[in-house]
């Protein structure tokens, strides 16, 4: 019963430190945020942070998958129940906004972060693309989306998604850019692929 107990511990600090390494990127960036900084924000000692995650890299990329795990959940819904390509959209925008500062710091702080960050990151992205492609495909097959790379398709989705959340303070009024612009993004990609 004791052991339990203990691992179940563990695992509500590793929430912890991972839901306040996610507050605090979001607010002060992930270059700018230290681990001491994510250690006081709980109220835990800085050695705490790496019995959980050796590197700080580690800490960053367990973030990352937390945002990608919610991301998974959403798609695998609105794939099983088969609702196309503008459920997907829209599914991956719910995601943003619910992570929408996160995700933000993490587009534009991109290139300054390690090649291991990147590469979970590139990954991400990946799973994605696949999505989006397979969402497309079955809308292509049912004769209502013209035939796109699959490439083509994630650049097009995410450059202009990421336009959005880089320049936020010029197209949004409140907190959220993907709330308020959402429905137009995912209305233009539904143009640009209708058949």
């Amino acid at each position: 019963m004791q052991a339990a107990t203990r691992q179940e511990q563990k695992a509500a600090t590793r929430d912890r430190l991972v839901n306040a390494a996610m507050a605090l990127f979001a607010r002060k960036g992930i270059v700018q945020t230290t681990t001491a900084d994510i250690a006081k924000s709980i109220r835990m000692s800085h050695g705490v942070v790496f019995l959980h995650f050796p590197k700080r890299d580690d800490l960053v990329i367990a973030v990352i998958d937390e945002f990608g795990r919610r991301l998974g959940v959403e798609f695998r819904q609105a794939l099983e129940q088969d609702l196309g390509l503008r459920a997907v959209l829209r599914a991956h925008l719910r995601v943003l906004a619910e992570f929408e500062p996160f995700y933000a710091r993490l587009v534009t702080e991109a290139p300054l972060l390690p090649p291991k960050v990147r590469s979970t990151l590139l990954m991400l992205h990946a799973a994605v693309s696949q999505r989006l492609f397979l969402a497309l495909e079955r809308e292509r097959k049912a004769g209502r989306a013209r035939r796109f790379e699959r490439p083509l398709l994630f650049n097009t989705w995410i450059g202009l998604v990421h336009h959005y959340l880089v320049n936020r303070d010029l197209f949004a009024t409140g907190d959220s850019v993907m709330s308020e612009h959402g429905d137009a993004l995912v209305q233009h990609l539904m143009t640009l692929v209708k058949a």
